[in-house]
């Protein structure tokens, strides 16, 4: 869908219906939620974790022996079996509860070593990962460098030796996600002799291996992210991944995406929409709480129009994240939602920067204090804090928010003869407020196809898409679900405005926000109930 907004189309046929997840795939993964909530209560107090930095002793065991860890591997290796979609399920769950244990168990089966079997063929690689996760390890991707990830080479270098029957790995790899805990872990390197990227699969106790440091960040706080040194590691030549990893973690969506980038994509998206959702959600439920709780002068605060439209915004953006994902998750059997996936991360970490950055706002002083200090006064611990902490870091996961807009754009445009604007796709089962907005993204989605220039247009245009994409999920999801109606009218008013500002930043005239995207009380004030 991303790239048929480049084209100049809105492919309302790929959206509607809007895809859905059978019966017995939804009961699969209300069944992993139970167990995933159930076992963090258990186990996991995210106030001490924050506190200590620290994740409680046994928790990686436990989460192994439910088979968290495999979420969706084969159950004849241990795992649940599960759709990419149930996973970011129980990622989103995790994250309600504790952002840290969400990016362990992201990154676990995101990135772990037990994705590639999804892609790898058969022979002895393949095997040994199999036997390793059957076996419960933990793992990891090895990737980033100090230099940063931007680049196409690496400097950990791979010397063949022995004949090339091994290679030796030598370089640092910082902000690595399990490093500290995982067990295998594959490393990216440039062949020595080449301009070729590969990757390694490399034991953590192998001879060589160290971990040098443990990252400490203003949130995550808990997750096991840390820094390695290898020197010298010998690497059997049957560990090497057949596929090159040209072009996959360090530029993605920039070539036309094969099954080891498509895979990267996914695994980005796992780490950060579902943990977006989370928190989003989360900050919905205080608000609520908040709001019900408090008056002003006798009157309720969400007798208040002002606090109607700021809860009616938390309400629009988690329904747009949700809505996102379940877009990028489940329309690959009608589209190819691998160049969405980018799009989908960089809007879902950016709405939930806003909520919970407009969550703190409406809470004032109680939204910027930290859970412990209003635990310890007696008032309602609401760790919006900590929240606001943790969700800075999704805008920098898996690529900074700016350089995956120049990115997908890149990937996305191609080049096309002059064309004539189509005619906007209409649906009944959109109200007319919702229509008017259907209507805006097609002449939008023209005007984007021949847009054109250099890094700034294009990170722009890139960012300009991404908003039409999320209307037009939006809006496909809502003429399923009529109840939501005022839920997409507010979510696309929003981007409206967001457009007009991106434009303005191309010298365009700010006509993206037009009277029509002005929203009257009445649309807001359900929103402030639970």
């Amino acid at each position: 869908m991303f790239d048929e907004l480049f084209a100049g189309r809105v492919r309302w046929d790929l959206v509607r219906p809007f895809p859905r997840p059978s019966e017995p795939e939804r009961a699969a993964g209300d069944a992993a939620v139970a167990a995933v909530t159930a076992l963090l209560h258990a186990r996991v107090d995210p106030e001490e974790t924050d506190r200590t930095g620290r994740l409680p002793a046994g928790l990686q065991e436990a989460l192994a022996k439910a088979g968290l860890l495999r979420l969706m591997i084969d159950p004849a290796l241990g795992g649940l079996g599960l759709s990419w979609a149930n996973a970011a399920r129980v990622v989103e769950a995790a994250a309600r509860w504790s952002a840290p244990v969400a990016f362990t168990l992201a990154i676990t089966n995101g990135f772990g070593s037990g994705s590639y079997l999804q892609v790898l063929p058969p022979g002895p690689l393949r095997d040994l990962i199999a036997d390793r996760v059957a076996a419960g390890i933990v793992s990891g991707g090895a990737d980033a460098e100090p230099l940063g990830t931007a680049n196409r080479r690496r400097a950990t270098t791979a010397v063949p030796v022995e004949d090339g029957a091994a290679y030796l790995l030598t370089g640092e790899k910082v902000f690595i996600g399990n490093a500290p805990v995982a067990d295998l872990m594959d490393v990216s390197a440039t062949v020595e002799g080449t301009d070729e990227v590969r990757l390694f699969f490399v034991d953590l106790d192998a001879p060589g291996v160290e971990v040098v440091a443990r990252h400490e960040f203003m949130g995550l706080r808990g997750a096991e992210i840390g820094a390695l040194r290898l020197t010298g590691v010998r690497v059997p030549a049957d560990r090497l991944l057949p596929e090159s990893a040209d072009g996959w973690r360090m530029r993605p969506g920039e070539t036309d995406p094969g099954a080891l980038a498509a895979l990267a994509m996914s695994a980005r998206n796992l780490v950060v929409g579902p943990t977006a959702l989370g928190i989003a959600r989360s900050c919905l439920v205080w608000t609520r709480d908040f709001v019900g709780r408090r008056a002003i002068d006798g009157r309720g605060l969400g007798e208040y129009d002002q606090i109607q439209r700021l809860v009616g915004a938390t309400a629009a953006d988690v329904f747009t994240i949700e809505s996102l994902l379940a877009w990028s998750l489940l329309g690959g059997d009608r589209a190819d939602t691998r160049p969405d996936l980018t799009a989908v991360k960089n809007l879902a970490s950016r709405l939930c920067w806003r909520t919970v950055d407009r969550t703190v706002s409406l809470l004032g002083a109680e939204g910027y204090e930290t859970a412990r200090s209003k635990a310890g006064r007696g008032a309602v611990p609401l760790p919006v804090e900590r929240a606001f902490r943790d969700a800075r870091a999704l805008r920098v996961a898996g690529g900074v928010d700016f350089l995956l807009d120049l990115w997908s754009a890149r990937s996305a445009r191609r080049p096309a003869p002059p064309h004539p604007p189509a005619a906007p796709p209409r649906d009944p089962a959109l109200t007319p407020r919702n229509g008017d907005h259907l209507a805006f993204v097609a002449a939008q989605a023209h005007w984007l196809a021949d847009l054109g220039g250099d890094q700034h247009t294009l990170a722009t245009a890139g960012a300009i898409a991404a908003e039409l994409l999320s209307m037009t999920v939006v809006l496909a999801r809502s003429a399923d679900l009529p109840a939501t109606a005022d839920l997409a009218d507010v979510s696309c008013a929003a981007s409206r405005h967001r457009l007009a500002e991106l434009r303005s930043r191309l010298g365009e005239p700010g006509r993206a926000a037009t009277s029509r995207t002005t929203l009257h009380t009445d649309r807001f004030d359900h929103l402030t109930r639970t």
